[in-house]
């Protein structure tokens, strides 16, 4: 089969494997950053501070990333589609008993608990199983694979919001449960862990000059002189570097998704609007996932971190300068276009850096840290404000976690 393409189609079955798996990607980070609009209405119901609240964000960040690692390491080894299945029900049953909760410390298992799992299930397994589907093209299925997280934002917070006004939270967040349980299954149905396992190979690049592209790439970049181990990965100083830069750039991230609607209300903004520019975020995410991911191709991986880290650092300083209707849009902007870009980076680099024999396992490693720093934040900005009624010493702390971050992606080699 000539890359990979199926005869009987004219579609190369992996573009369908990336449109499903920007589906559930979609749907768990939609699920998880639609926090920020059931916050204030969870303190009116539950009359917990924001600190305690933010805590079941940070619990859910922390699950995310320990599910990350192990749903990657049993999809390496098993595939994804039992993986996606079990991880994707667990999130669907969480939110649908979290509809029946009247205590802040059961949201810490309903959701907390569940979402996280649901979360780690739906990205990491998801970037690994994509990574063997392509050798040419991998920068814009990666692109696409993370523009379900930006349209997640996009569409899960004004979704919820809508739902929300209708029904009320309960029967709103049992509606995301069953959204998630469709999604899961059917994405479980369709995904495939390798391309040999229907009989094709993966993407390659069409013949140039009537020659046709070696028929044993993909063979070869399999081999483990191209691919990294686990162990081999982890006495890498890229490894480490990568863990940590993502960690502390989630910082600012974790500040963004779980406090920017109740800052924006904060402001004066109705809560209509704070939820549309919070799904703005998540419009802008899709347009630098796409485009940035591409460019990286181009640009490498180190000056891409560098120069996407510098803009993020920069935009957590724009509070400083003023709150008014058109600086908070301006602020969404700028951050959700970075936020993409950046996201669409790191399984790029791992890929290119690791090789993606144990993609499922590191990149599952990497997402750990990202979700220290993601859970990390949201506590930041809880605590911050109980005390000082204030947000600006969370976003000083955001800014100055990436200028670290574009410090360490200073010292990333081209090989590890």
């Amino acid at each position: 089969m000539g890359n990979g393409i199926s005869r009987r189609s004219g579609i190369f079955y992996g573009w369908i494997i990336v449109a499903i798996a920007a589906v559930g990607t979609c749907t768990g980070f939609g699920t998880i950053y639609s926090f920020s609009v059931f916050f204030k209405t969870w303190i009116g119901e539950f009359g917990s501070s924001r600190a305690v609240l933010s805590g079941i964000y940070s619990v859910a960040f922390i699950i995310y990333g320990i599910a990350s690692m192990v749903m990657g390491w049993f999809s390496d080894r098993y595939g994804p589609r039992k993986v996606i299945a079990t991880g994707g029900t667990i999130m669907a049953v969480g939110c649908m008993l979290t509809a029946f909760c009247h205590h802040t410390a059961v949201l810490y298992l309903t959701w907390g608990l569940a979402v996280g799992i649901g979360v780690g299930t739906c990205y990491a397994p998801t970037a690994a199983t994509v990574s063997k589907w392509f050798i040419h093209r991998k920068g814009m299925a990666m692109g696409i694979l993370v523009c379900g997280l930006g349209m997640g934002t996009l569409v899960f917070s004004p979704l919820s919001e809508k739902l929300i006004q209708a029904f009320g939270w309960r029967i709103a967040i049992f509606i995301l449960g069953l959204i998630a349980l469709s999604v899961f299954i059917s994405e479980s149905l369709i995904i495939r862990g390798k391309p040999a396992e229907i009989g094709l190979e993966p993407l390659t690049a069409p013949p140039k000059d009537g020659v046709e592209a070696d028929p044993d790439v993909a063979r070869k970049l399999d081999m483990p002189e191209h691919s990294m181990t686990v162990a081999e990965a982890l006495r890498t100083r890229n490894m480490w570097f990568i863990f940590a830069i993502h960690g502390l750039w989630m910082v600012g991230v974790g500040i963004i998704m779980a406090h920017f609607v109740p800052y924006a209300t904060d402001q004066g903004t109705n809560v209509n609007r704070a939820a549309a520019m919070m799904g703005s975020v998540g419009a802008m995410s899709v347009i630098g996932r796409f485009s940035l991911g591409v460019l990286t191709e181009k640009w490498g991986i180190k000056r891409s971190f560098i120069i996407i880290l510098c803009c993020q650092c920069l935009t957590m300083l724009l509070p400083f300068l003023g709150s008014s209707q058109w600086q908070l849009w301006a602020f969404v902007v700028i951050f959700g276009f970075g936020y993409g870009g950046l996201a669409s980076i790191f399984p790029l680099a791992h890929a290119e850096l690791f090789g993606v024999k144990a993609m499922g396992s590191l990149f599952g490693i990497s997402l750990l840290g990202a979700t220290i720093g993601g859970s990390a934040g949201p506590l930041i900005a809880g605590f911050s404000f109980d005390v000082t009624r204030s947000y600006f010493t969370a976003f000083g702390a955001g800014a100055i976690s990436t200028a670290i971050a574009i410090i360490l992606a200073t010292g990333i080699k081209k090989k590890a």
